[in-house]
């Protein structure tokens, strides 16, 4: 995979801010380093995603696992920092 590449796909896994930029960043290195986006994954707490039909999990596979844990981190996050609304009867 090559830099350009790599970088495409980092900003896909995460959105935006200084948190995620650093996080992006942190995942072009360990690519560059040679790194696997499986390693990548187990590094940042991604469960292994379910397997088709038994087979082998493809990078693909692993890039898709971090966007969908990262989005719903970012989520839960968001979720955290939120204004609360009053509940309305």
């Amino acid at each position: 995979m090559d830099a350009d590449h790599t970088a495409d796909h980092a900003d896909v896994v995460v959105g935006g801010g200084h948190g995620d930029e650093l996080l992006a960043r942190a995942v072009i290195e360990a690519l560059k380093s040679g790194r696997s986006w499986a390693q990548i994954a187990a590094q940042l707490g991604v469960p292994p995603p379910p397997t088709r039909d038994g087979g082998d999990l493809t990078e693909h596979d692993w890039q898709e696992a971090i966007i969908a844990h990262e989005n719903a981190r970012a989520a839960r996050l968001s979720d955290r920092t939120s204004p609360r609304r009053p509940e309305t009867p």
